[in-house]
């Protein structure tokens, strides 16, 4: 057989062998069951993929489906209020740690005010440090979240199931889409063309002390669905801004009200993250307060 032939039949026999290595064995899904609660349904995804080091990262993800009208929350819900996502994963076993992400959200408006949160589905990737990676990880967790079409509700769903080693080397559609639209961090995002970010912030203060924080955020993706969420370096919540000027076709500058002196302190010791969203891409920056 020639060589380049037989280079070839090698590279399918290999690519025909990860398949079957990677793919569930009979009688195992990369899913739970629907757990159905107060008009929410719940289920648990997991799989894994290579990372840039080579080692394989692992996942869950908790996909919520909402009825129409209903949504669910953001890490900070917003000045209406709400209940954020919550987990309690202490009773696994060969898990080290579990860490919630929280996709790109949205921001609804209503007569309660302002909510940061998702409408219709969501997938919330959780990234998992296994103990023993040769060993399956007995996985027990419950997520506690708010649900909301007028008044936020408390939910809760738990899922306890064994996730083999094999089933790490299968990497779900839904879960795939979740992790990869996660904001990337604009300090390793400089070859993405289409990643928001902050050009400059700028404090103002009037006469009567009332304090606020310009953000211009340019979107190279365009302005569509753009928008900007704030929190303190602490994960505390801050005002919602609000979109006060266009100084170029693709800038947005946003208005940061600060709320009172000892927030505007506070600041300068914590920091902020800003998340900037829009349909093309999404980003996250740290910045000291000016």
């Amino acid at each position: 057989m020639p060589r380049s032939v037989s280079s070839i039949a090698a590279c399918i026999i290999m690519a025909v062998a990860l398949l079957i290595i990677g793919r569930p064995a009979v009688g195992e899904t990369n899913a739970t069951a629907w757990v159905d609660g107060h008009n929410s349904r719940a289920r648990l995804l997991f799989g894994g993929r290579p990372g840039p080091d080579g080692e394989i990262e692992r996942f869950a993800g908790i996909e919520i489906v909402l009825p129409p009208g209903w949504k669910t929350y953001w890490r900070q819900p917003g000045s209406a209020g709400g209940i954020p996502p919550a987990l309690d994963w202490s009773g696994s076993a060969n898990l080290t740690n579990a860490v919630l992400h929280f996709p790109p959200p949205s921001r609804f408006v209503d007569s309660t005010g302002h909510t940061i949160g998702y409408k219709k589905s969501v997938v919330l990737p959780v990234r998992l440090k296994v103990t023993d990676p040769t060993r399956p990880v007995d996985f027990d967790l419950k997520i506690f979240f708010g649900v909301c079409r007028e008044i936020c509700i408390p939910a809760e769903a738990s899922f306890r199931t064994t996730i083999n080693p094999r089933q790490f080397m299968h990497w779900p559609p839904a879960l795939s889409q979740a992790v990869d639209s996660l904001p990337v961090s604009t300090v390793n995002s400089s070859q993405d063309p289409l990643v928001p970010t902050v050009q400059r912030i700028i404090p103002v203060a009037r006469s009567d002390g009332d304090r606020a924080l310009l953000v211009d955020v340019r979107f190279p993706g365009g302005t569509s669905g753009a928008d900007l969420f704030a929190e303190r370096g602490d994960g505390m919540g801050l005002a919602m801004t609000e979109a006060v000027e266009r100084p170029a076709t693709d800038v947005i500058r946003f208005r940061l009200p600060v709320t009172s002196a000892a927030e505007w302190a506070k600041l300068g010791e914590t920091g902020i993250v800003l998340t900037i969203v829009s349909d093309r891409a999404a980003s996250t920056v740290r910045r000291p307060r000016p």
